[in-house]
């Protein structure tokens, strides 16, 4: 017979593998826990770095400028859809001067380096013909560059510039006039009743020059601005024609210039009579001015149903206008005509361009084909 101290005995013996496994077990089952719960945790850190990036790249390409990202070697890491539109598709890796095709590029992001991350670095270069404002800045390992397009900065600082220089010019005259028949009136000369009085009628005429420009410089500024109401009604063409026609009738005799009307009877538009007008009679003042002695200003309208819109088109004799001009001719105070000094505040297009625009309409000029000479100019209004 076993004695039971030895049954006790191999009983304990058999139960301690049995302990053994179900530790190793739990440790197994722990393990596997912690190796989810990091894998979780690992997942939820790539969605977020993934969400990270597609929010950096939505925003990188919302942006309105090109934006590149090169490494040292100048190889490009990252470039926006804005940089892909304008130098085409890139392959990551290639190198910057593979996808601008521009060796001044390459030379900013190689200065942008030198700098380092102490500074930002700005410069103006031509890429196509075209200036670009680039602004590198050095982070770590990677050179950021941004491209802003100033083609129209710098077209709206020449017409400011212009804008300055034909006020000065157009102001300089009427005022040194002015001073001079006043120098004239009280010196002896102007002492005579018959010279005194012809003095101050040109004085009076200068002066309504200086007022015609601060009037319409108010006029501009007010259309701009839209403090002037803009108020629609169902208008003829020959009732909006009929004011300026009358105002102009002795400046074109004076130049023996016939005005030919044609258009459609009872053709009506949406406009405001006064600010209507307006921009006919500075359009048709332009095409007097400018058409020869003995010349033809041809007036005429037409409806176009598809557009919903009504063109009438004012056509001079004169000798055109030049190309370089087509596009500026409704800026303020922009004369093309400066070599000829023809009178003017160079203000009229621009109101009837400001005017139109507030009609929900448009203006336009264009050159007649040769053999013929001669501009015309469209204005477009909305149709009842």
């Amino acid at each position: 017979m076993i004695d039971p101290i030895w049954l006790i005995i191999v009983g304990l013996i058999g139960m301690v593998p049995v302990g053994l496994w179900q530790r190793e077990r739990m440790r197994r089952q722990d393990y596997e826990r912690q190796l989810r719960r990091r894998t979780q945790e690992l997942g939820s850190t790539l969605d977020r770095i993934e969400e990270k990036n597609r929010r950096m790249t939505a925003a990188l390409d919302s942006s309105f400028h090109p934006l590149i990202v090169v490494n040292r070697e100048l190889e490009v890491q990252f470039a926006n859809q804005q940089t892909i539109d304008r130098f085409g598709a890139f392959q990551p890796g290639m190198s910057l001067i593979s996808l601008t095709r521009t060796t001044a590029l390459e030379q900013i992001a190689r200065d942008a380096w030198e700098i380092g991350a102490s500074g930002n670095l700005e410069r103006t270069i031509r890429i196509e013909d075209r200036p670009f404002k680039v602004n590198a800045v050095t982070s770590g390992e990677y050179v950021g560059i941004s491209l802003e397009d100033v083609t129209e900065v710098q077209r709206l600082s020449r017409a400011r510039q212009d804008m300055i220089a034909n006020l000065s010019h157009e102001l300089r005259t009427p005022i040194a006039s002015i001073r001079l028949l006043a120098e004239t009136l009280v010196s002896p000369a102007g002492k005579a009743p018959g010279v005194a009085e012809a003095l101050i009628t040109k004085i009076v005429s200068e002066v309504e020059v200086l007022e015609q420009m601060t009037q319409e410089m108010l006029d501009l500024s007010s259309i701009e601005s839209g403090q002037q109401p803009v108020s629609l009604h169902a208008l003829f063409v020959s009732e909006i024609l009929a004011s300026p026609l009358a105002r102009l009738e002795d400046q074109a005799a004076r130049k023996s210039i016939e005005i030919e009307i044609e258009h459609p009877g009872g053709l009506q538009i949406l406009g405001d009579r006064a600010l209507a007008e307006r921009a006919v009679l500075n359009v048709l003042h332009n095409a007097i001015k400018f058409s020869a002695e003995h010349g033809i200003v041809s007036i005429s309208a037409a409806r176009d149903e598809q557009a919903g819109m009504v063109t009438l088109s004012i056509q001079d004799s004169g000798p055109g206008i030049h190309p370089e001009d087509l596009e500026r001719i409704f800026e303020r105070f922009y004369r093309a005509d400066r070599a000829r000094s023809t009178p003017g505040t160079g203000l009229g297009l621009s109101i009837a361009h400001h005017i139109m625009r507030a009609h929900g309409g448009s203006i336009s000029a264009e050159n007649l084909r040769p053999p013929e000479v001669g501009a015309v100019f469209h204005l477009s209004f909305r149709s009842t």
